[in-house]
């Protein structure tokens, strides 16, 4: 087998063999390479090292999330390119520290004036509907096929069979709700995928939801929003937080915990009240 000489080989074959073909939102590795490409595409594989990494983080003039999720694209492209045979060794990409995660979430009037807005765009307005319901990733929801919508059993479940489900971030299966029943009947059509535009798999929605953002006067929402909004007016209902790890398909309810727990009015009401400075 041939071995890949230069950067550029590398993230070209994974996008020409793995990308197209795997990944829903191919636009976003994309438009991450385009931003990497000038740094990057000549250096030989044999001499990429965290030098070149750490030049590219000081002349990029933005966030450390955004630097991270633009190396992450290149990260994968190097693993993917080892486990290949491409190339000879695996190449490990040094990050930013993490940033802490944006606490932006929506009120359900938000959310149900966001829904109203994305009427214009059936396939947005699925998946809106869907993810409010469910409280599922983007690609969860884009993702899913008829075959997994189980009425017979009242079940959606948003788990993928094939050699990458084991790597896919954790997916749920959800009962389907009165609500849901209603939205699935409403947006059926004779598509394999649930959230279709006129009957092709969702890949891309970028210039429909900023519209629908402008309709509803929101700014700064992404489709994780949604997620994250769910969560939120979940734990803030009191719903146990091992009901909303299982939800959103935390393989580890301590994750839920950490992010979510204080939202929960009561969170440590209990330790603080037996606290006091009084004689």
């Amino acid at each position: 087998m041939k071995k890949l000489s230069t950067v550029e080989d590398v993230v070209q074959r994974y996008f020409n063999e793995h990308v197209a073909y795997r990944v829903i939102d191919y636009k976003r590795p994309e438009f991450a390479w385009d931003k990497l490409r000038a740094h990057f595409r000549h250096i030989p594989i044999s001499e990429l090292n965290g030098s070149h990494v750490n030049a590219y983080t000081m002349k990029r003039k933005v966030s450390a999330g955004t630097i991270n999720r633009e190396l992450g694209v290149l990260s994968a492209a190097l693993r993917w390119a080892y486990k290949q045979g491409y190339i000879d060794r695996l190449i490990l990409i040094p990050r930013l520290p993490s940033p802490q995660p944006r606490q932006n979430w929506l009120t359900r009037k938000d959310c149900l004036r966001l829904l109203e807005a994305a009427k214009k765009y059936r396939h947005i307005f699925a998946f809106v509907g869907i993810a409010i319901l469910t409280g599922q990733r983007k690609e969860a929801i884009l993702g899913l096929t008829k075959d997994r919508v189980c009425w017979k059993d009242g079940f959606i479940d948003f788990n993928e069979a094939g050699p990458m489900s084991e790597r896919r971030k954790g997916r749920a299966v959800v009962p389907i709700s009165k609500d849901m029943k209603l939205l699935l009947e409403d947006i059926k059509s004779d598509s394999l995928f649930v959230v279709n535009n006129n009957g092709r798999r969702v890949r891309d929605m970028r210039t429909a939801w900023k519209k629908v953002l402008e309709d509803a006067g929101l700014k700064g929402v992404t489709p994780h929003t949604l997620r994250h909004s769910v969560a939120t007016q979940l734990v803030r209902d009191k719903v146990p937080l091992i009901e909303v790890s299982k939800l959103l398909g935390h393989r580890d309810s301590r994750t839920t915990e950490k992010v979510y727990a204080k939202f929960d009015p009561d969170f440590l009401r209990d330790a603080t009240s037996r606290l006091s400075i009084s004689v």
